[in-house]
C-alpha cells in the first residue's frame, strides 16, 4: 500500500510535458534549504510548471503577481529598462535560483521585467495558495525570512562590487565567483546579457576576455573558460 501511495505521489509530483519535479526543484533551491521534506510536498501543493521559449518574456514590469518563480530548467534575467531604452540586468537566475518573490512578499506589481535567455522550464509557486500556507505555518515564515536575509545580502555584494570595482575587477571576481574549485565553468548567457549584468560595455567586456586571455589567467574555448592562473585573476579582482 505504502509503495502504491508512493508512485501517485511521484506521478503526481512529475510535470508530464516537461519531465520537471516541483518537489525536487524545491529541494534544490537554496532558498527552501532549511524546510524540512513535509513542508516541501506542502509548498509543492501551490505549485506549477510553466514553459518559456528563448527571448519570451515571463513578465513586464508592473505586472500583477501571479507568484514566485523557481528555475528547474534553463536561465532567465531579470532587467529593468532605463530611460534611455538601455537594459539593465539586476540578476540572471540559473537552476535552483528564484525570482519574483519582492512582489510575492509585497503584494505589489513584478518591480521589472523578467525573460527566457534560453528555453526555459519554471516552477510557480501560485500566489494566493503560497501566501494561504505561509498564514498557517508561522515557522516556515521564520525560516524564509532567514532566506530573504541572505538574498538581501547578496544583493548589497552585487551592488558594491559594481559600484566600487572597475570593469577589468567586476570581470575578474565574476570569473573567480563561477569557477569555484574545479576552476572552469560555461557561459550560460550570451556576452551582451553578461555585460548588462556586470554594467559593462559589450565591448569592453570582449576586450577583457581578449586581455585576461593574453595575459595567460584564463583560456577561452566557446563558451567554456577555465581558469589557468588563478593567482593572477585574484589580484585582477582585487585591483592590483
Amino acid at each position: 500500500m505504502l509503495r502504491v501511495l508512493a508512485l501517485h505521489y511521484i506521478l503526481f509530483d512529475m510535470n508530464s510535458e516537461t519531465g520537471i519535479s516541483i518537489v525536487q526543484t524545491l529541494r534544490s533551491c537554496g532558498f527552501f534549504a532549511s524546510v524540512d521534506e513535509p513542508t516541501i510536498r506542502k509548498i509543492a501543493a501551490t505549485a506549477t510548471v510553466e514553459a518559456f521559449g528563448r527571448g519570451e518574456m515571463i513578465f513586464p514590469e508592473g505586472a500583477e503577481c501571479r507568484g514566485m518563480y523557481i528555475v528547474a530548467r534553463g536561465t532567465v534575467k531579470v532587467y529593468k529598462i532605463g530611460p534611455d531604452g538601455r537594459e539593465h540586468v539586476l540578476h540572471v537566475a540559473e537552476p535552483g535560483d528564484i525570482f519574483g518573490e519582492a512582489a510575492l512578499f509585497l503584494g505589489q506589481g513584478y518591480p521589472a521585467y523578467a525573460a527566457a535567455v534560453r528555453n526555459s522550464s519554471l516552477v510557480l509557486l501560485r500566489r494566493t495558495a503560497f501566501v494561504e500556507l505561509l498564514r498557517s505555518d508561522p515557522e516556515l515564515c521564520f525560516k524564509l525570512l532567514g532566506a530573504m536575509s541572505i538574498w538581501a545580502h547578496r544583493l548589497v555584494s552585487k551592488l558594491e562590487m559594481i559600484t566600487l570595482r572597475d570593469a577589468g575587477e567586476r570581470l575578474a571576481s565574476y570569473m573567480l565567483g563561477r569557477a569555484g574549485e574545479s576552476g572552469e565553468f560555461e557561459l550560460t548567457v550570451p556576452k551582451s546579457t553578461l555585460a548588462a549584468e556586470l554594467d559593462i560595455a559589450s565591448e569592453t567586456l570582449s576586450r577583457l576576455f581578449s586581455r585576461f586571455e593574453a595575459q595567460g589567467a584564463i583560456e577561452v574555448d566557446g563558451r567554456r573558460i577555465r581558469v589557468v592562473d588563478r593567482e593572477m585573476l585574484e589580484e585582477n579582482a582585487a585591483g592590483s
